[in-house]
């Protein structure tokens, strides 16, 4: 009997064999995935990218492997070998990918039939992985937006670095992104997950990024605007000059329709998430900062 409150999906993964490995458990949204999978009493296991230890023996069902690497071109080997170790338990592979992907145009949304992709290093990388996760059947590719999660060196955190450090700071005001929160990505990789236990014809590749694309610039702005309330930046000056600050690497805006028709996912409001992160990064609830 199910009792008030928990749905069929919830009792089949909690009492089948069905179970995750987050492969990149210490990324972002690795953190916030693990905490969202044990918070519904789902079974996983967390594994950092360079970990080699044996994996235990399915005894029935497919798991799934969540492959979560960083921007790092030494990830690229990790995350090749736990693609190997999915082939060989059969798994489902879910592999977080990035709109890093394409070459940057003004007023452009990429979508999934797109493949101008970007003569960089980053994107080269991108594309071997990917191509490496299509070997297995059962795929699903996702390319997120700029990802932000006030944590290790992202661009959220090199903004508050520069206003803390320097009396003024310039961004660039020409180059539009869409700010996509880590914490948001989890519960979309979640989704996925949860939908894949129950159809074999969700496969594929799909964009996902937060709502309202923005300049560097009006990033930092709404940014400091939120930091305001946390600690006292009023002497700084921010400036807008074209080719000033911006992320080191960077995702294009994409078009999220098929994520949506396919899964039902809808785009979040990037301000919304940002205030929610703001409150973790300066730990709201007990008082203790984590700058």
């Amino acid at each position: 009997m199910v009792r008030p409150g928990v749905s069929e999906l919830e009792v089949f993964v909690a009492t089948s064999s069905f179970q995750t490995f987050v492969v990149g458990a210490d990324q972002p949204v690795g953190q916030f995935l693990c905490r969202n999978l044990q918070n519904q009493g789902l079974v996983y296991k967390s594994i950092s990218l360079e970990n080699r230890e044996k994996l235990p023996t399915m005894s029935g069902g497919r798991p799934f492997f969540v492959i979560i690497p960083s921007s790092r071109a030494d990830d690229l080997g990790h995350a090749l070998y736990w693609l190997e170790r999915a082939q060989e338990l059969d798994a489902t592979v879910l592999l977080l990918s990035s709109l890093a992907l394409f070459s940057y145009r003004a007023e452009r949304q990429v979508d999934e039939e797109c493949d101008d992709f970007a003569d960089t290093e980053e994107a080269a990388l991108l594309q071997h992985l990917e191509q490496a996760t299509r070997q297995n059947e059962r795929h699903v590719i996702l390319r997120a937006g700029q990802l932000i999660s006030l944590q290790g060196d992202d661009f959220a955190n090199a903004v508050l670095a520069a206003a803390r450090e320097q009396k003024s700071v310039s961004l660039d005001m020409q180059r539009l992104f869409d700010p996509t929160m880590a914490d948001d990505i989890a519960d979309v990789l979640l989704a996925i997950i949860r939908q894949l236990v129950c159809s074999d014809d969700l496969f594929g590749t799909y964009h996902c990024s937060g709502s309202e694309p923005v300049s560097a610039f009006s990033f930092a702005e709404a940014l400091l605007a939120q930091v305001g309330q946390y600690e006292d930046l009023t002497e700084l000056e921010l400036g807008s000059e074209e080719g000033a600050m911006m992320p080191d690497v960077w995702a294009v805006s994409s078009d999220n329709t098929l994520l949506f028709h396919t899964f039902g996912v809808q785009q979040k409001a990037w301000r919304q998430g940002l205030s929610r992160l703001l409150q973790r990064y300066y730990r709201v609830d007990d008082g203790a900062s984590s700058r």
